[in-house]
């Protein structure tokens, strides 16, 4: 997220939880979908699977430099996870690696199908859960932003989290593509502002 959003741009928010390890909350967009899909295989399922398969009962602090599958195989050797999370988490990054073959057109809904089946399988309990959720454009992703504060907080409270109203929020997520100044408010509010927002 160096720069504003593009108009291929796509948009994903992230939850990893832990009873051990708190909430690691990340809304984020990359520039296409290849890059979404790299970030899903390579950084959130590595992370994600890693703190399932050892934050339950520690701190994790660092995530090993290993593959995914290397990650899963050692949580199983140890007794941490069973065959029957070791094949689900498997089966999931299986599912993502073979995307890779897809055309761009046909990433997107893939991902967003896989990411509903992810988020059924790994809802967890009060002791960790991940998800994730994947937009296709800034509007869709503005109003989740939305709907997301306004289950317990007020508009008033909308401002003070994000920084503007909701109707200058719809504006800036309106125009976070075409318009230089507001793809670079967007890109603060994002940087700055909504790492507190689940």
């Amino acid at each position: 997220m160096q720069k504003p959003p593009k108009e291929k741009s796509l948009y994903i928010h992230t939850l990893i939880f832990s009873k051990s390890n708190g909430i690691d909350n990340i809304y984020a967009y990359f520039p296409d979908s290849k890059i979404l899909l790299g970030y899903i295989q390579y950084s959130f399922l590595q992370e994600a699977f890693y703190k399932w398969i050892y934050g339950k009962d520690r701190m994790v602090t660092k995530i090993p430099p290993e593959p995914v599958e290397i990650i899963i195989k050692k949580g199983l050797d140890d007794g941490l996870i069973n065959k029957e999370i070791a094949k689900l988490m498997l089966s999931h990054y299986s599912r993502v690696e073979r995307m890779w073959d897809l055309p761009k057109e046909r990433v997107v809904p893939e991902l967003i199908k896989f990411s509903r089946e992810f988020n059924r399988t790994w809802f967890g309990n009060h002791r960790n859960f991940i998800y994730m959720k994947i937009f296709k454009d800034s509007i869709e992703f503005g109003e989740f932003v939305i709907e997301s504060i306004l289950i317990t907080n007020s508009e008033k409270d909308f401002e003070h989290k994000i920084g503007v109203p909701i109707g200058e929020w719809k504006e800036i997520c309106k125009s976070a593509t075409s318009s230089k100044i507001m793809g670079e408010r967007f890109q603060q509010i994002i940087q700055k502002n909504l790492s507190e927002i689940i």
